[in-house]
């Protein structure tokens, strides 16, 4: 039997908490020093954290047992149409766009929820050429609409978030299809065609045409495209904001700016593009038709520039926080849907809502010649909203709002004082909601058709009411 040394296991031992000592104290270094073995180490371990994160979570998307990512828990009661008390909503209508059942899907919906016109879409079909994506969604359920509206004809033209933009005809046949990443919007631009977020990838090692920034990231773009789906114009926002003077407001977000950082690959995030149209021009002196309000997400900032001569006329960064959709309003006066919160209130980093999140989302108007802002919805009790990311708003006929309450799978109307007169609530299940991305009201008189049944059943039975 051999004897125990004791000595031999102390040199052992010491051996073994110096090596041990050294490797730690060699990661500190290499972590405050960002070498390029921490960088590599440090980009393994996350890729093996997020890919087991990845499986774990999409096992029921990718198996087509359950839409996970359109899928939020319930925060309001009832399904379908809840509160209905418009007087002479008969005449309109409200197209929505969001996941409805098993797809994606644009619905034109009477004010009593029955359904004129349903536009199933599926991006695998639309799209079978995605040579224009670095990423691609794995199934048809890994990618949604983010922006949409009809037109007079009955077409309709919409985005799938960052995966391209589409007309459909009033019958569902495809108009034309734009490969490019397109997201969040569509606008109708005044003079013809359309104005929609794009963006540019930037591949890890290409020149960075916007130093400090590294390679890779998405350059937001501001698209001009006609009617028949041809992009027209191309504006870069990072340009746009360097030509102005303002790259040190750009780099005064609390990056370190180090050689291959680890981001979230974007500069400015942009999530729309509003026109100034030549009916209430005159009431923004220091503006004019035919400028486009931007909402900047990564830097809190709204702001109205000349598409022609390329000059931003007015900025304003905050109150608002991670805001959307920025309206021109009649009166002189921007509104706004002010998100009031960060992401970091998501508990599992995949945008899903937990009931605890406070629901301090509201509505804001800002008057871009003083400055002055005030909130106009969501500040008093029975006006409760939360959208930690996305939302959108729409100015009404009545003087009040349509408002897009994403996580929630909600869409409510309210007047000019601030009563909800109309809402709808996406329901999947007893505790869950769909998500919807948008929704637009319209007068009847807005389309020319006469008939919307293309052979399709319409005036299907009511969801609520």
């Amino acid at each position: 039997m051999r004897r125990f040394d004791l000595s031999k296991v102390l040199f052992y031992g010491v051996v073994g908490v110096v090596a041990f000592g050294l490797v730690f104290g060699y990661g500190l270094y290499a972590g405050a020093k960002r070498t390029p073995v921490f960088l590599a180490t440090f980009g393994a371990a996350k890729s093996i954290a997020d890919s087991l994160v990845l499986v774990m979570t999409e096992t029921p998307t990718l198996t087509g047992v359950r839409p996970t990512h359109f899928l939020q828990p319930a925060r309001h009661v009832g399904e379908g149409v809840v509160v209905n008390e418009v007087a002479g909503g008969e005449d309109e209508l409200i197209l929505l766009s969001g996941f409805f059942e098993d797809s994606n899907e644009l619905r034109l919906i009477r004010r009593d929820g029955s359904i004129v016109r349903r536009w199933p879409v599926r991006f695998s079909e639309l799209f079978p050429d995605t040579s224009h994506l670095e990423i691609l969604p794995a199934t048809d359920w890994n990618i949604e609409t983010h922006g949409a509206l009809a037109m007079p004809d009955g077409s309709v033209v919409f985005n799938f978030e960052y995966g391209g933009l589409v007309k459909l005809d009033r019958c569902g046949e495809v108009a034309w299809t734009l490969r490019r990443q397109t997201h969040h919007s569509v606008e109708r631009a005044e003079g013809g065609g359309f104005w929609v977020p794009g963006r540019r990838y930037h591949p890890a090692g290409s020149p960075s045409p916007f130093p400090p920034f590294t390679t890779p990231y998405y350059e937001d773009t501001v698209l001009k495209v006609s009617d028949a789906g041809e992009v027209l114009s191309e504006i870069s926002v990072p340009r746009l904001l360097y030509e102005n003077g303002l790259e040190t407001l750009l780099t005064a977000n609390g990056e370190p700016l180090w050689v291959d950082n680890v981001w979230d690959n974007e500069i400015v995030h942009l999530n729309k593009i509003g026109e100034l149209t030549s009916d209430i021009a005159p009431d923004f002196p220091d503006f004019a038709a035919g400028d486009l309000a931007l909402s900047l997400r990564t830097y809190n900032m709204t702001l109205v520039f000349d598409p022609d001569s390329r000059k931003i006329k007015w900025r304003r960064i905050g109150p608002w926080r991670r805001q959307h959709d920025p309206e021109f309003k009649a009166g002189g006066t921007i509104v706004l849907f002010n998100n009031n919160l960060y992401v970091d209130v998501f508990r599992d980093n995949r945008f899903h809502s937990d009931l605890d999140i406070p629901p301090v989302s509201n509505v804001i108007e800002v008057d871009p010649a003083t400055d002055e802002t005030r909130v106009i919805y969501g500040e008093r009790r029975g006006q409760e909203l939360v959208s930690v990311v996305r939302g959108k708003l729409e100015l009404t006929p009545r003087g009040g709002l349509l408002i897009t309450e994403y996580e929630a799978g909600r869409v409510l109307e309210t007047d000019a004082g601030g009563r909800t007169i109309w809402s709808y609530v996406n329901r999947y299940s007893a505790d869950e909601v769909a998500e919807i991305t948008e929704a637009r009201l319209y007068d009847k008189s807005y389309f020319d058709v006469a008939d919307w049944s293309c052979g399709q059943k319409v005036a299907e039975k009511p969801l609520g009411g």
